[in-house]
């Protein structure tokens, strides 16, 4: 059989900023495309697999940069989160990749849930897993959790579970559990800058974690070793905070000024919207886990939100698909974020989608490999029966993703 598979005769979105093109051809060889373009300008090698996408939409694999499914997601009994053990959850893991994958997400970034191990261990072990061909998913993007006591990642973890050893103190502290955390060959590290939406009273949006010198010996450490970091950070204290100490993804980014935005701009920084937006809503509405209305400033925490994603866009922050998949939304479910995006900020179709392709390989600091459909880069891509960018909906409806591609191979196949 041949390495060589070649999409062809569908509208090619290839999220470079050039604009659709018709009857668009992508040649893969190995895990790699190694030519794309129009038809009359690309050469299908003789022998090649041809995937027939006449009629379909071509795009990059999508990607979600804030996920949890290190737990039992969609038990009926809620106890199951606590009892079970971290074993337990590396097999829960190995589902809600699968799923999401079947989605159309080929990479996803988890950033630690309460129940789950804080070093990053298990993480990395699924990781390999997925990357030897011993399990299907999405490419898994890892971290490890640094954090502060009675802070948002100490509260919100219930009390049982609670040991000294899982928070860090002060920068020498925090050094050694970064260094801790980096020994298990974690991408990324995983900190706070304010508290957060669920727990204990402690854990309020506005009130502050760590400080700017702690903030920073974890960008130090990180960074020193070709790892990044990501900080949960809403209220506004603490989005200044992790600006100002460099942390390369601002995961909610809930509160942002003018001068908040123009550092993140000037550092070159990318922010996650996660559950700022319909999906804090959503589970008010609902009344799901342990959310309740929450104010940032004396208002609403979501009218906060928008308001300041707004003004990201608008400014033109490099702003990242993450859902917080796992605690609000299911796996699989995570692309409904994409219509929310057009819905309440007022996106482009084709700019939600970059959310979910360019600018979150940029923020992964991977753009050079994936995230657009171009010669040389990983061949992760998708055949989308519909137009996302007249309906951006269609990316919700699985059994419209005909093809879901990743590292060259086709994972899911629903073509007749």
């Amino acid at each position: 059989m041949s390495d060589v598979i070649a999409v062809k005769g569908g509208t090619l979105i290839d999220c470079t900023g050039a604009p659709p093109l018709k009857d668009g051809v992508v040649v893969v060889q190995g895990s790699r495309i190694l030519d794309v373009g129009s038809a009359k300008d690309v050469n299908v090698p003789e022998g090649a697999e041809i995937v027939d996408a006449e009629g379909k939409t071509v795009m990059p694999g999508l990607m979600d940069l804030h996920v949890h499914v290190f737990q039992a997601i969609g038990e009926a009994n809620p106890l199951q989160r606590f009892m079970i053990p971290h074993s337990m959850n590396i097999m829960y893991a190995v589902k809600h990749l699968r799923e999401m994958l079947e989605a159309g997400f080929t990479t996803v970034r988890d950033l630690v849930y309460p129940f789950a191990d804080y070093s990053g261990r298990d993480m990395v072990v699924v990781k390999t897993a997925i990357e030897r061909g011993m399990v299907r998913g999405s490419r898994l993007v890892t971290a490890g959790v640094v954090a502060p006591t009675a802070g948002h990642l100490d509260v919100i973890r219930p009390i049982f579970l609670r040991t000294p050893e899982m928070t860090a103190d002060g920068v020498h502290e925090v050094r050694k559990q970064t260094r801790l955390c980096l020994r298990e060959a974690v991408d990324w590290i995983k900190t706070t800058t304010t508290g957060g939406m669920a727990g204990s009273m402690l854990n309020q949006p506005g009130y502050p974690n760590y400080t700017v010198e702690e903030l920073k010996v974890i960008v130090e450490e990180a960074h020193a070793v070709g790892a990044r970091v990501a900080s949960h950070s809403e209220g506004i204290i603490g989005c200044r905070n992790a600006a100002e100490a460099g942390i390369d993804t601002l995961e909610h980014a809930t509160e942002l000024d003018e001068d908040v935005i123009e550092q993140i701009l000037r550092k070159d920084l990318s922010i996650t919207l996660t559950d700022g937006l319909h999906l804090y809503q959503e589970a008010v509405l609902h009344q799901k886990s342990a959310y309740l209305p929450k104010k940032l400033g004396g208002r609403p925490f979501e009218e906060v939100g928008i308001e300041s994603h707004k003004k990201a866009y608008a400014a033109g922050v490099n702003i990242a698909m993450g859902t917080d998949c796992g605690p609000i939304l299911p796996p699989g479910k995570n692309a409904y974020e994409l219509e929310a995006n057009v819905r309440q900020l007022g996106m482009r179709p084709i700019d939600a989608i970059l959310t979910a392709t360019r600018n979150a390989a940029k923020a992964l600091g991977r753009l050079g490999e994936m995230g657009t459909l171009e010669k040389g880069k990983v061949a992760d891509l998708l055949v989308v029966e519909g137009d996302p960018l007249r309906d951006i909906s269609v990316l919700q409806d699985h059994s419209r993703i005909k093809v879901v591609m990743k590292d060259g191979r086709i994972e899911v196949d629903r073509r007749p």
